[in-house]
């Protein structure tokens, strides 16, 4: 799925413009779109993983820890949870429009504040920051609330045509202007769009580090491309583009 159909499927849910726009920044974060995504330390092939759960062939799904799904399930009372809705639905696993089901059910029983936010507010930002930070809560959780905050009101700008309610102040990692003339670039991840993205292409492409194609939209092949990069340069392998990785990038033009 894209942004403009995640986003979609938010709104539909109840959520705000900027709700939506949190939502739809998480999910993008943390699957690339993908409600058949199974998380890469498994080893298992997306599909192969979906249709062995599906068929009972596979029966690791609740206990595996393996990340799962739109917004990566992971523990096992949330993967067993999910696993019977979906067969009380008679839904695969990997069907987005169940597991969008699932996740306005889940937030609402278990994370009401995060499902008060992205139903009722204004603010992209807050939307984006609060469901990560207490709805997703991956590693690093501070930087990538911000990340993701940052990222909503993008989405939040592109797809409702908006300017967002509150642009908060940048903190220290995200500082400098979002416009590739000026120094430091802004921090950016998957899921991004922009010129600055664009540039990243390029600059990786140029130096041997393949994209599937320049395009302004950090996609999944562009994360392996600076994941390499990074690898490459001792710098940490994290995806994202930031202000330790921005300079290494350009100092070898």
């Amino acid at each position: 799925m894209n942004t403009t159909e995640i986003y979609a499927k938010c709104l539909a849910l109840g959520m705000t413009a900027a709700g939506a726009a949190g939502c739809t920044a998480n999910i993008m974060a943390e699957s690339a779109g993908n409600p058949r995504n199974v998380e890469d330390r498994s080893g298992i092939n997306d599909d192969v993983y979906t249709q062995g759960v599906d068929s009972g062939s596979y029966r690791g799904f609740v206990d595996d820890r393996f990340g799962y799904g739109l917004v990566q399930l992971t523990l096992p009372s949330r993967k067993k949870a999910y696993l019977d809705f979906a067969r009380s639905c008679g839904k695969s696993i990997g069907d987005a429009d169940t597991q969008f089901q699932f996740i306005a059910r889940e937030m609402k029983a278990g994370y009401p504040n995060v499902w008060n936010v992205l139903t009722h507010t204004a603010d992209s930002y807050e939307a984006g920051y609060v469901m990560c930070r207490q709805y997703e809560i991956p590693a690093d959780t501070e930087r990538q609330a911000q990340l993701r905050g940052n990222q909503a009101m993008e989405i939040y700008r592109r797809c409702s045509g908006t300017t967002p309610a509150v642009d908060p102040e940048p903190s220290a990692d995200l500082s400098g202007d979002t416009s590739t003339g000026c120094w430091p670039p802004r921090t950016i991840c998957k899921g991004m769009s922009g010129a600055d993205v664009t540039v990243l292409q390029a600059v990786l492409t140029a130096r041997g580090y393949t994209v599937a194609v320049v395009n302004g939209i950090f996609d999944e092949s562009t994360e392996k491309a600076v994941r390499k990069f990074q690898s490459a340069h001792g710098l940490a392998v994290d995806g994202i583009v930031g202000p330790k990785t921005w300079p290494k990038l350009l100092e070898m033009i």
